[in-house]
């Protein structure tokens, strides 16, 4: 089999393009940033290719003789990019692909959405029915890409799966290494009182629901929700990170109203410089929104079933980190040594 994956250099891409390979797979990783390394390519093999999804005569020589499409690129954190931006990578642009993919004879596209589609849910736990009432421009449009390649799929008969992934968290995440950090530092800080709830999903259990989208016949035409167990509130994620890492809780604790006045400024000055803020509005809906799903539908449909407890798979991830501190010190070393 022969596959490609878009967004293959970001962290849930990446994992993707390995499990694939690690199943005997080959795969074509696509990304506007490569990781420098070669992928772990298990038994099978990775044709690496540099550039945008958008490039038509690129992608059209890519998907020669892919019959799965796994389409993850996406415009996503970048709050310095105008509005329009948004649109075209993540609507406009998905269409294009959807028919480039159409003629290269793919058998199925598994687009990659978000629980970002319905913003602050006000009765958890949210189903695929739950009204979507997006809050960012990254919300809105993968709400409108995803109608769209739904729509294409009712018109054109290209197999479509609309995956909406919840908090997927792991080793090579940067937001979950990022709180490991700062909590082993005592540098991070509580915006108010931290009781919405979040949804994570280990990054092993989404890769199952990746797997499971692409083969099972019932996938097609369905927008599925992909998370772990249970939901829990953004204290409860806090305190299980400090467990695994073996430190107190942070006790500072700052009001969210100025936060969000400041953010709204950072975001304004990274427009005007064109660089990313330090922290944003979407930094903050970490302690503002409330995140919790049924993953009933996915259970049903794909044969879904989360093997990861919320605790055992940051364990993981820190023992992974662990590793690669390890092995960037020996290289570092090693460095030193022959210079």
């Amino acid at each position: 089999m022969k596959v490609i994956v878009t967004g293959a250099g970001g962290f849930i891409g990446s994992h993707l393009v390995e499990r694939l390979a690690e199943h005997g797979v080959q795969v074509v990783a696509v990304d506007v940033h490569l990781p420098p390394t070669v992928f772990a390519a298990g038994d099978g093999a990775v044709e690496m290719v540099q550039g945008d999804f958008r490039d038509e005569g690129l992608m059209r020589k890519a998907l020669s003789g892919c019959s799965v499409v796994f389409h993850l690129a996406s415009a996503h954190l970048q709050t310095h990019l105008p509005d329009s931006e948004y649109w075209d990578v993540n609507v406009h642009g998905l269409l294009r692909f959807l028919e480039w993919s159409r003629d290269a004879g793919v058998e199925r596209f598994v687009h990659t959405s978000t629980v970002g589609v319905y913003g602050h849910i006000e009765r958890p736990p949210a189903t695929e029915e739950t009204e979507c009432r997006p809050q960012s421009i990254y919300g809105e449009t993968k709400l409108a890409g995803e109608r769209a390649a739904l729509r294409f799929w009712a018109e054109h008969g290209l197999p479509v799966v609309v995956l909406r992934p919840a908090w997927v968290y792991g080793r090579r995440c940067r937001r979950t290494e990022r709180l490991f950090r700062m909590l082993r530092k005592g540098h991070f800080i509580k915006f108010g009182p931290c009781r919405n709830l979040r949804h994570p999903v280990y990054i092993e259990d989404m890769l199952d629901a990746f797997e499971l989208a692409a083969q099972r016949p019932e996938a097609v035409g369905q927008v599925m929700i992909i998370a772990d167990e249970q939901a829990l509130t953004t204290a409860e994620m806090v305190a299980a990170f400090c467990e695994v890492l073996g430190v107190p809780e942070p006790k500072v604790r700052l009001p969210l109203l100025p936060m969000k006045l400041l953010a709204v400024l950072a975001e304004s000055t990274g427009k005007a410089l064109h660089r990313e803020p330090p922290f944003s509005r979407r930094s903050l809906e970490f302690f503002t929104t409330n995140n919790a799903f049924d993953i009933s539908k996915a259970r049903e449909v794909l044969g879904f079933a989360p093997k990861y407890e919320f605790r055992e798979g940051l364990k993981a991830t820190l023992d992974a980190m662990k590793v690669a501190d390890e092995q960037r010190r020996r290289a570092e070393v090693t460095a030193n040594a022959g210079g």
